[in-house]
């Protein structure tokens, strides 16, 4: 398999339709920065998959799409198309040559197709896993992503060596089969718990459905015994109404008298409080009055009193202001003499500080005189040390390397005589290695045809297997629903014959009779008839309790049914004789008929045996059907008497004009649909079990077609598997002897350039050594000469440490002085202000006071002034005091006689009211009792309707003419407890645990069908995982042993190795990669220069690729981090691989000289690229000499 030409078309800057042809060898692509040569490598992994902008060096997969110039127009799509020789059948594809395509249009959309088929990403990436030119491999090395190969995390690296390994397909399968297991878990665990509710369920059930049916039983003899219980209590309340509306009327005549008497009492009463209020009116208005004259002599009097008490406090407030003023002055006196004596005490302090820092001043300077000179001294010592310890280390370090080359000089002689013995053993030993692999080489040609042969059939049958696990998870769903309808429909149509048979919806009389067998009995109305659709509502509501009615042959089959009704005591019944029953069918008028919302006569509208028309026209012969109420009210006026009109939503006109509509809370069961529903379910249960047969049938066939591909499977893998360890076993002794063979060429050339390195490192080695000595001893000169200067410079600063030390005392003496007199100063300073602060205070106290003192005279002033003459005004007050005293006892007597006819009047009006009250509340009480009564009535036939959908006037129907009261009352109670010591019951438990007990049996099939598919599962994977690693290790071992002899072949010596990081578990642990280029230690990749990584990463890739040659790799400028003899190296090692086309962006003329075609890139319209090729192997030097 190989490359043949890659087609490009609107993709990046190929604005215009290019080809580009691959041939075998080694191809080129070269041109200036920015040209886009690097687009091809780019167009080459898009349209192999890859979904990642970045990795295209783009922000957005539209970018790929050429975007325009200034003079061209953006295209609208890009499309790129790879072509594949595939003669070798390497894709699992039945096509020689396979073309590859992927377009993308602006919008967003993608397209992907093989041989212009369109197909999925998915199916592209199917078909290039494990054969090395996946996206993700180690086929396509982008821009600068060399080195990323070996800077990536440890399990980054994994995808690489899981490509190589060829384990991919294998790891993808198997995710596939967790997820199916996990999905498969499940569903069994969705199963567990419906049969776990199930299994809980299904006895219940059984008890249950014994239970309803005894419920049923007691239901409807309960019915009929309430039903009459009610209509006699209704009898009693209404007999009980007349007693209290007589009793009513008595009452009423008595509160009307009383009333009469009460209001001429209240007319005088109202005379006597008019009366009454008037005086006290006067009475208040007289006492404001004499609390106003009061509160005047009082306020007098107390006025005088307040300014005697004010006089006599200013006198003592005077006398205690006086005292005060004079003590804060003697105060003030003392403060002043205080200040005078502390400011004569600070300017003393403040002129010794002065003196003393004048002296410390001078005496500093005299310090640092001296203390500079002695500095001088000191560094010249320093300088001097510093050269005798640097003079001292010279000598030491020439002596001791003149002794270590004259050892390593004797070392080398030793090993160049031991590498020359060895040369002449490799050699021997690379002779016998070289016979080894060609026999092993030609056992594994033999063992590879074998493997394709294994893996087209394992393909094959796995296909096969595939398509019959989608068939059963296609049918199993469908057969689960078909199974479930089948059950729920069948469960209905029971519930509904039952129904049927039992006349459920029938009164028990239409039951009784129904059951008697007495003959000439012809069945109930609504079983005689069919009903077309939608006129279901409007012919039940026209017939009413008629529906109930039962139609015999003759008036003897009538009256045989009514006398065992009577005997029975099963209720009556409405029975309609065949021979004798009187047809009423009406004729309407042209306006009714021609009407376009008339839809027909009742019996015209249903269909019946032609023997019960008389019946039937009886019944529905004066019914008219019309579409809506608006519809019956037009025509009711024009249709005539005797004509009611019935709307399909069931409102009634009668013939007398009354309307009845509306809608029940419960819509009760409808009679007419049962034969229908009936009938259609049968036909609906017989399809769904034919079609339920079929698939079961297909179902069984796929089944025992899987059991057949599974063992041939199982046949092929055990196949494949001993195919794999024998390809395996060949290929690491293959490898072993490659390994063995290239080992030992390797010792032989590094023996060689190790021989050649030691003759000419000896030859330098007696100069070196002379040299090292003639160091040592120019170095021992200048110690002895540095030294003699050093002892003088140390003499001279000994005597200037003495005079540093007398001076240093003078200036701390110094410093001790003027610091105690600064102290000083302070303190002076601080009481100073403390003592102006306290005189400033006390002026302020003194002032205060004054001005207080002179308030305190103003007020005196202003009380003295302020007496009147208050003796004329009391005499006067006192006199209207009195006047307005006797003016209020006058007042107060008139009250008290007017008070005595108003305690008689209130006992009159006490005695009406009392008596009032007795007859109103015995008047209430009989209302209240005739209301509860009404209630009562209300609530039972409500209660008929509710609880039996019975109307009042429809109850009459169940009458029992020998019916008892006592014992009625005792029977429902009777059947009431028995009903209750039933619990809950679910009618409809017969048909459900039928159901349910089928639904039961199916999930426990299921149940097995799962668990099998599971442990199937579990066998496939764990089966993957043994090969995955298996596999994974073989590889992973031959891919470290080329890189390790790969690296040193580059690098001219070294080592390097791959290591697992957790070889317990191989399938996830990530990968180190430790090297050791020649003359440095072992380290981690990461800690190489750029050219070193680069090299080590290429190194790397040749491992890869001499483990599993891929058919083409592309590389982008991986050599640009190289020198030129790296990158001669790298070039030249590109021929070993003679199987693998390579397609190289590169810039270096060294990697150029290399190639077989060259493609040229250029750009000669801004923006554009155009493609330009040169076949080397087709250039004659001589047709371009002059």
């Amino acid at each position: 398999m190989y490359f043949k030409r890659l087609e490009l078309h609107g993709f990046k800057s190929f604005a215009e339709p290019v080809v580009i042809d691959f041939h075998e060898g080694i191809t080129c692509v070269v041109g200036p920065n920015g040209s886009g040569k690097s687009n091809i490598s780019d167009a080459i992994r898009w349209v192999l998959g890859e979904q990642s902008p970045k990795a295209l060096r783009g922000g957005k997969m539209e970018e790929v799409i050429f975007n325009g110039t200034e003079n061209r127009r953006p295209r609208g799509l890009a499309e790129v198309t790879l072509v594949i020789d595939n003669s070798a059948g390497i894709l699992d594809i039945d096509y020689n040559e396979v073309a590859i395509t992927r377009r993308m249009y602006r919008s967003g959309e993608s397209e992907y197709m093989i041989n212009s088929n369109a197909c999925r990403l998915k199916d592209i990436r199917e078909l290039i896993m494990d054969t090395g030119i996946g996206v993700d491999g180690y086929s396509i090395i982008g821009q600068g992503k060399i080195a990323d190969i070996v800077s990536n995390k440890p399990e980054s690296r994994r995808q690489i060596f899981e490509e190589a390994a060829g384990v991919v397909a294998y790891k993808t399968r198997k995710a596939e089969s967790e997820r199916k297991l996990e999905n498969t878990r499940g569903n069994l665990e969705r199963i567990d718990d419906i049969v776990n509710e199930i299994e809980g369920r299904i006895d219940g059930l059984k008890s249950d459905s014994t239970k309803a049916k005894r419920y049923l039983e007691l239901k409807e003899k309960y019915k009929s015994l309430e039903i009459n219980v009610t209509l006699r209590n209704i009898d009693n309340a209404n007999k009980r109404n007349e007693q209290y509306k007589g009793d009513i009327a008595d009452f009423e005549g008595k509160i009307n008298f009383i009333r009469n008497n009460k209001r001429s009492v209240d007319t005088e009463s109202n005379e006597v409080s008019k009366r009454s209020a008037t005086l006290d009116k006067m009475s208040s208005d007289a006492r404001n009055k004499l609390m106003d004259i009061v509160d005047k002599i009082n306020s007098i009097s107390q006025t005088s009193e307040v300014n005697r008490e004010k006089l006599a406090s200013l006198d003592k407030d005077e006398k205690r202001l006086n005292s005060e003023i004079t003590e804060l002055n003697s105060k003030i006196e003392d403060s002043n003499k205080e200040v005078d004596r502390l400011t004569t005490e600070k300017e003393d302090h403040t002129s010794r500080l002065h003196e003393a820092e004048n002296i410390l001043e001078e005496r500093v300077y005299a310090y640092n005189h001296v203390t500079s000179e002695s500095s001088k001294f000191a560094a010249v010592i320093d300088e001097g040390n510093d050269k005798l310890f640097k003079l001292h280390s010279k000598a030491s370090a020439s002596k001791s390397e003149a002794k270590s080359i004259e050892s390593y000089k004797t070392t080398m002689e030793k090993r160049r005589i031991q590498l020359e013995r060895d040369m002449e053993q490799l050699s021997s030993e690379l002779l016998d290695a070289n016979s080894n692999l060609r026999e092993v080489e030609n056992a594994g040609r033999t063992a590879v045809d074998n493997k394709e042969r294994i893996d087209k059939e394992s393909l094959e049958i796995q296909r096969r297997q595939r398509n019959l696990t989608e068939q059963q998870d296609r049918l199993r769903p469908s057969i689960e629903q078909l199974r479930i309808s089948s059950s729920q429909m069948i469960s209905r149509k029971k519930t509904i014959e039952e129904m049927e048979n039992n006349y459920e919806g029938y009164n028990y009389a239409v039951r009784f009779i129904m059951k008697s067998g007495i003959s000439g009995i012809e069945g109930v109305v609504g079983d005689l008839m069919k009903v077309p659709g939608g006129f279901e509502s409007a012919i039940e509501t026209a017939l009413g309790s008629s529906m109930q009615n039962v139609v015999c042959a003759n008036d003897q089959s009538a009256q045989k049914a009514v006398n065992s009704l009577k005997h029975n005591r099963a209720g009556r019944l409405t029975f309609l004789p065949v021979e004798s029953i009187d047809a009423r069918k009406i004729t309407l008028n042209d306006a009714v008929s021609n009407d376009a919302g008339f839809k027909g006569i009742g019996s015209d509208i249903i269909k019946f045996d032609p023997r019960y028309r008389r019946v039937f026209e009886y019944l529905l012969g004066r019914v008219a059907v019309v579409d809506t109420l608006e519809t019956a009210i037009k025509l009711s006026k024009v249709g005539g008497r005797g004509v009611r009109f019935v709307t399909m939503d069931g409102e009634i006109i009668n013939a007398s004009g009354a309307i009845t509509g509306g809608k029940y809370r419960n819509k009760t069961a409808n009679l007419l649909e049962r034969k229908n529903e009936i009938a259609k379910l049968a036909n609906d249960i017989e399809e769904t079990d034919r079609n339920l047969e079929e698939q079961m049938r297909e179902l069984q066939g796929v089944k025992e077609a899987f059991v057949t591909v599974n063992k041939s499977l199982s046949i092929i893998e055990e196949e494949k598997r001993d195919n794999e360890i024998e390809i395996a076993g060949l290929n690491n002794k293959k490898n072993n002897v490659d390994n063995s063979i290239a080992e030992l060429e390797s010792n032989i050339n590094k023996n060689k350039l190790e021989i050649e390195s030691i003759a000419r490192e000896l030859e330098d080695t007696d100069s070196m050594i002379a040299k090292m000595l003639n160091e040592s001893k120019d170095a021992e000169n200048d110690i002895a000469r540095i030294t003699q200067d050093m002892e003088a410079a140390m003499s001279d600063n000994e005597s200037r440490k003495k005079e540093i030390e007398k001076a240093n005392a003078e200036v701390t003496e110094s410093r001790i002085e003027a610091g105690k007199w600064s102290s000083k100063l302070s303190g002076t300073e601080s009481v100073l202000a403390r003592v102006k602060a306290e005189y400033e205070d006390l002026r302020k106290q003194t002032e205060e006071k004054s001005n207080e003192l002179i308030q305190l005279g103003r007020s005196r002033n202003q009380l003295m002034y302020g007496y009147t003459d208050e003796g004329a005004q009391l005499e006067q007050l006192q006199q209207e005091r009195k006047s307005t005293e006797e003016f209020i006892s006058g007042i107060e007597k008139e009250k008290n006689e007017l008070n005595q006819r108003m305690e008689e009047i209130k006992q009159q009006l006490q005695d009406a009211e009392g008596d009032l009250n007795t007859y109103q509340d015995s008047k209430y009480q009989l209302e209240i009792k005739m209301a509860r009564n009404d209630t009562q009535l209300d609530t039972m036939k409500d209660k008929l309707w509710e609880e039996f959908e019975v109307s009042y006037a429809q109850a009459d129907d169940y009458k029992l003419d020998d019916f008892a009261m006592s014992s009625a009352v005792k029977e429902t109670r009777e059947i009431r407890n028995e009903m209750k010591k039933l619990g809950d019951v679910n009618v409809g438990a017969i048909s459900e645990y039928e159901s349910v007990s089928q639904r039961y049996n199916f999930l426990t099939e299921q149940r097995s069908d799962v668990v099998a598919a599971m442990r199937e599962l579990e066998s496939i994977i764990s089966n993957m995982n043994t090969t995955i690693t298996r596999t994974f290790k073989d590889n992973f071992n031959l891919i470290e042993s080329n890189f390790e002899r790969v690296f040193t072949e580059l690098f001219g010596g070294g080592h390097a190795e791959l290591r697992l990081e957790n070889e317990n578990d191989p399938l996830e642990s990530g990968i180190d990669i430790i090297a050791q280029p020649p003359g440095k230690r072992l380290q981690n990749i990461n800690l190489m220069s750029g050219g070193e990584k680069t090299m080590t990463a290429i190194a790397l890739m040749f491992a890869v690729l001499d483990a599993k040659p891929t058919p083409f790799c592309i590389l982008d400028e991986v050599e640009a981090a190289l020198d030129d003899d790296n990158i001669e190296k790298f070039a030249a090692y590109l021929k070993h691989f003679n199987k693998t086309q390579f397609a190289l962006i590169t810039h270096q003329k060294a990697t150029m000289e290399h190639a077989d075609v060259l493609y040229g890139v250029t750009m000669p319209e801004q923006g554009v690229s155009k493609v330009l090729s040169l076949r080397l192997g087709d250039y004659d030097p001589d047709d371009y000499t002059s």
